[in-house]
């Protein structure tokens, strides 16, 4: 995917547009690997995913008409990036199915989670989606590396979607924060630390069971969550007008473009 304008809304929806377009779907009927035990805690873990993956994103896209209401290309990629995310519901459903699970309807860190988001406004629930796509992105991608061809079929294709999500955040926090100073900057960043170790925590706590069913321990999974926080952290301080600016005053520098 191109490198875009932080501020070119109309880029993101022409994006999400196009990601709607000829997906690939996975191999339902190949049977997994996993013994009963192992696949039955894996169902439960997918589950729990899948009910974070469900919502609707009813008061999130009102409140965000509201706020956004100068920037409807944003809103409208918005809309998009929630149907994505629904998306992503439906194959962790059908992923459930497959290995015997049930879904669930309600669970304490999915709770946890909406009232966190909705506690501050449209803006603290953009930060704490971001942080539920950073740990999403950490777990499919240590799934992806289990031995069940079709949960990797299936990690694949949501890890492709998350990719562009980080960014299509990043964008929206470069954009939010342009006038602010660099010690409220600051500030925000290490609140947005403390909020993404807590949750990753909480994930640990729910999903212990079936990550270390397949061999994935407290530490690696720690690992991956937040180094793939810092390097977000690192994709929003790039997509910054400084950052930018500093990208181009290193390419006037080398030598390659004296």
């Amino acid at each position: 995917m191109a490198v875009m304008d932080p501020n070119d809304s109309t880029a993101w929806l022409d994006h999400f547009e196009r990601n709607r377009q000829h997906r690939t779907e996975p191999d339902w009927h190949r049977p997994t690997p996993f013994p009963a035990p192992v696949a039955a805690r894996l169902a439960r873990s997918l589950a729990h995913f899948q009910l974070g993956e469900s919502g609707e994103g009813a008061t999130l896209l009102a409140d965000a008409r509201q706020v956004w209401a100068d920037d409807p290309d944003y809103v409208a990629a918005l809309v998009l990036f929630v149907a994505e995310e629904q998306e992503h519901a439906r194959l962790l459903e059908q992923q459930v199915v497959r290995l015997g699970g049930t879904l669930v309807t309600t669970h304490w860190t999915h709770r946890w989670f909406r009232r966190t988001r909705r506690a501050l406004g449209v803006r603290f629930e953009i930060q704490t989606l971001l942080v539920a796509e950073i740990i999403g992105t950490a777990y499919y991608r240590l799934l992806r590396s289990t031995g069940d061809a079709v949960l990797r079929q299936m990690c694949e294709i949501m890890l492709r979607d998350e990719a562009p999500h980080l960014r299509f955040h990043a964008d929206r926090v470069v954009i939010e924060q342009l006038r602010w100073s660099k010690l409220w900057r600051a500030l925000w960043t290490v609140q947005f630390r403390c909020l993404l170790r807590a949750a990753v925590t909480a994930a640990w706590i729910d999903h212990r069971p079936a990550l270390r069913a397949i061999g994935i321990d407290r530490r690696l999974f720690t690992t991956e969550a937040r180094n793939e926080g810092r390097s977000w952290l690192l994709r929003r301080a790039a997509a910054s007008p400084a950052g930018r600016t500093g990208r181009r005053s290193s390419r006037r520098l080398s030598p390659r473009h004296s």
